[in-house]
C-alpha cells in the first residue's frame, strides 16, 4: 500500500513488525563501518556542542544546525548501506546537496525546528515555573526553588504532548528537502503524513529502542554496584557505549527513510 504526497516521492504504508527490524538494522549497520560511523557521528555531535558559542543564537544553534547536518550523516549511513566507505566530508553534504542551495531551506527548517521546541518548552513551565526549559538548557543552579516530582512529570508530559507532531513533522523533512527539493511548509506536512500513516511501526521502533536504553542503564547500574562508586570507571563506560547507542539510532533512522520513501525519488 503506497501513497504519493507528491509527484516525485512515493509513501509506504508498512506493519508494525517493521519497526523492531529497524531497530536491529541500526546495529546492523554500524556493524559495516563502525570506526568511520562512530567517528561521523562523534563529529556531529561536536559540531553541534561547539555551536552553542556562536553570538546571538546561542544555546538554540544545535536546534538550527540539526537539520542540515543530519542529512549529512544520513548521506554517510546512506553510503554505509550501499557498500561505500562513509567520509568525515559527507557530514557537509547539506551545503552541496540541490546545488549548493539546500542548505538554506535546512537552516529554515532548523528555524522552525527551535522555534516548536522552545514553544514545548515555555508550555511545560506553566507547570512546573520554568524547570523543565533551565534544566533543557543547562541553566538548572543548586539555587533554584525544589519543584516537586509530579510537577515535574506533568511538565514533561505537556512538552511531550506538544513536541510529538513536531518530531513527526520534523522525522523525514531534513531528507525531504535536501533529497525530494521540497518546499519546507510541504515537507514538514508530508513528513507528519509518512509518520502518521506509519505510526503503528513507530510505536514499536519507540518501544523497542526505550527497552535498549532501560537494558544498558540496568547494565551499567549493576557494573556500578559490582564495582564500587568509582567516577572514572562509570565515565570510562558510559561514554563509549553512549556513542555507539547514539550512533544506532542514526543508523536505524535511516532505516526508517529507506523502507518508508520510494528509493528511486533520491538521489
Amino acid at each position: 500500500m503506497t501513497t504519493a504526497p507528491s509527484g516525485a516521492m512515493r509513501i509506504r504504508v508498512l506493519p508494525a513488525v517493521t519497526g523492531w527490524r529497524w531497530v536491529i538494522d541500526g546495529f546492523r549497520l554500524l556493524r559495516r563501518q563502525p570506526i568511520a560511523l562512530l567517528a561521523i557521528v562523534f563529529m556531529n555531535l561536536l559540531l553541534l556542542s561547539v555551536s552553542v558559542l556562536i553570538p546571538l543564537v546561542g544555546s538554540i544553534a544545535p536546534l538550527v544546525l540539526t537539520p542540515a547536518l543530519m542529512v549529512g550523516v544520513m548521506h554517510a549511513i546512506r553510503a554505509t548501506d550501499r557498500g561505500e566507505m562513509p567520509t568525515p566530508l559527507m557530514l557537509l553534504a547539506a551545503f552541496r546537496d540541490y546545488d549548493g542551495r539546500a542548505w538554506r531551506p535546512l537552516i529554515v527548517l532548523g528555524a522552525a525546528n527551535a522555534v516548536c521546541t522552545v514553544a514545548a518548552l515555555a508550555l511545560a513551565a506553566v507547570a512546573d515555573n520554568g524547570t523543565l526549559m533551565r534544566l533543557a538548557t543547562g541553566h538548572l543552579g543548586s539555587e533554584d526553588a525544589a519543584v516537586s516530582e509530579g510537577a515535574l512529570m506533568t511538565a514533561a508530559a505537556l512538552f511531550l504532548l506538544v513536541y510529538a507532531p513536531t518530531q513527526a513533522a520534523m522525522w523525514y523533512a531534513p531528507l525531504f528537502v535536501a533529497w525530494h527539493r521540497t518546499p519546507v511548509v510541504q515537507s514538514l506536512f508530508f513528513s507528519l503524513v509518512a509518520a502518521w500513516r506509519n505510526r503503528r511501526a513507530f510505536v514499536v521502533y519507540a518501544i523497542g529502542w526505550f527497552a535498549i536504553a532501560l537494558a544498558a542503564s540496568l547494565a551499567i547500574r549493576l557494573l556500578q554496584l559490582t564495582l564500587g562508586p568509582s567516577p572514572v570507571v562509570l565515565s570510562m563506560l558510559l561514554s563509549p557505549l553512549s556513542l555507539i547507542l547514539i550512533t544506532a539510532v542514526y543508523c536505524s533512522f535511516w532505516s526508517t527513510y529507506r523502507d518508508a520513501v520510494d528509493s528511486d525519488a533520491a538521489p
